[in-house]
């Protein structure tokens, strides 16, 4: 498996994640009754955050893989 090819997945699937982390977080704090820039900057956050880990999880696996 090549960098490039686990980067690819790594992005690929960190999206997804990051969709789904900003929707979750976005909806529980709408429930708790966040507005605003609050609310936003929560979900984008916590989206941020899984595509950070899902791409360098994913380059750490293809190295690991590769060597």
């Amino acid at each position: 498996m090549t960098i490039e090819l686990s980067l690819i997945i790594g992005v690929t699937f960190g999206l997804i994640a990051a969709a789904m982390a900003f929707l979750i977080v976005f909806d529980e704090y709408r429930k708790h009754r966040f507005k605003g820039w609050r609310l936003w900057k929560e979900g984008l956050l916590a989206g941020t955050f899984a595509l950070a880990v899902f791409v360098l999880l994913s380059l750490a696996a293809g190295a690991w893989l590769k060597g």
